[in-house]
């Protein structure tokens, strides 16, 4: 049981509203006397029940219950209920810090995306509510690793620390699935001025590829990753998350052996995935037969780096390695077994449709 499942679990109990929260170090002190015998001892104060959960350097984060109206019997259920989870943290070791936070938080993102409320603002009772009012980026890293160890709380945030010089927050989200929230300042290393020579864009996706070599280099096994722009997370989180998830959907369909998905470079994509399946057979149909070259690998490699290259013929010999006169061997065979020219733009655009509704037909 997570947190946000314990709050859930005392309001059904009590039919009062019920809250986590991490308590500053001078509250603590005031309200718990930590380093104190009565430390991990519950107490009332305002009306409220307090039981603490656990303490991390001077805060502790309590559960906290409505008292009003509550029996003597229902107070000591919700004591009981409160200590028990208490000591399953001890001995599951989700003392770390943030991680209690971070699971109440992932409950309520989960609750929200499966209601499809993508635009839910987070609210009060939410412990890290009070970090995710400035500009953040988020991060979604998803594991194909079936075999090998699930990644834990600690070892990942530990990794993160190293490669993030400000604040972030990491949200465990379902199995094998990681939200991270890094400060925007990662982008411009604190410096107010916009970057003249590079995009948000460019930067994102600098920024990803190193955080995704750093994750491949520490663990064994496949792993996606999807980055979006910055968002103040108070509001836009769930919208956020939801893109996220969509893009790394799209990428695993149409970006077959890349591991970094950007949602800025998925539009079209996006458009063919929201199509219904009959009506995409039915489109590829109406195109024309390109199924000779599609599954031809070498040919889609080639169609795809060249449409990458923005249907630069030399830049496309170069990304592939091949010389300019084989990259336009290429060309005319596929002109002459399909009818298109992809060096025009109308025929291009016309490979690339037939190339994407290829890829999710395919794999239907």
């Amino acid at each position: 049981m997570d947190s946000e499942a314990l709050r859930q679990k005392l309001e059904q109990l009590t039919g009062k509203r019920a809250g986590i929260k991490q308590l500053g170090r001078q509250h603590s002190a005031s309200l718990f006397g930590v380093g104190t015998e009565e430390q991990e001892q519950p107490v009332t104060h305002d009306g409220y029940l307090w039981v603490p959960l656990y303490e991390n350097e001077g805060r502790i984060t309590a559960v906290w219950v409505e008292m009003e109206g509550l029996t003597g019997l229902e107070l000591q259920l919700v004591n009981y209920a409160a200590r028990n989870y208490a000591i399953a943290l001890k001995a599951t070791g989700l003392k770390e810090e943030g991680e209690v936070e971070a699971r109440q938080l992932s409950g309520w993102l989960n609750s929200q995306l499966e209601q499809e409320k993508n635009d839910a603002e987070i609210p009060d009772d939410m412990t890290l509510k009070g970090r995710l009012f400035g500009d953040m980026v988020p991060f979604l890293l998803v594991s194909e690793n079936v075999h090998n160890p699930q990644l834990t709380y600690r070892s990942l945030m530990k990794l993160l620390r190293n490669y993030f010089e400000n604040d972030i927050l990491l949200i465990p989200l379902q199995e094998k699935e990681w939200l991270i929230l890094a400060r925007k300042e990662l982008l411009t290393g604190g410096d107010d001025k916009e970057d003249e020579e590079e995009s948000e864009d460019e930067l994102l996706a600098q920024t990803s590829m190193g955080l995704h070599e750093l994750i491949a280099s520490e663990w064994v096994g496949v792993f996606h990753l999807a980055v979006a722009p910055a968002i103040i997370p108070v509001k836009g989180l769930t919208g956020s998350v939801a893109l996220l998830r969509e893009t790394i959907v799209l990428g695993r369909i149409f970006q077959v052996g890349e591991y970094i998905h950007l949602p800025w470079e998925l539009h079209m994509e996006r458009l063919i995935n929201s199509i219904p399946d009959e009506r995409r057979r039915q489109l590829l149909g109406q195109i024309g037969d390109y199924s000779s070259v599609l599954a031809d690998k070498e040919m889609l490699l080639t169609l795809e780096t060249f449409f990458e290259m923005d249907c630069n013929v030399s830049e496309t010999a170069k990304k592939l390695y091949i010389h300019r006169n084989t990259l336009l061997y290429r060309l005319d065979k596929i002109k002459q077994e399909t009818g298109a020219d992809v060096r025009s733009f109308g025929d291009a655009a016309i490979v690339k449709l037939a190339m994407l509704l290829y890829k999710v037909t395919k794999r239907k």
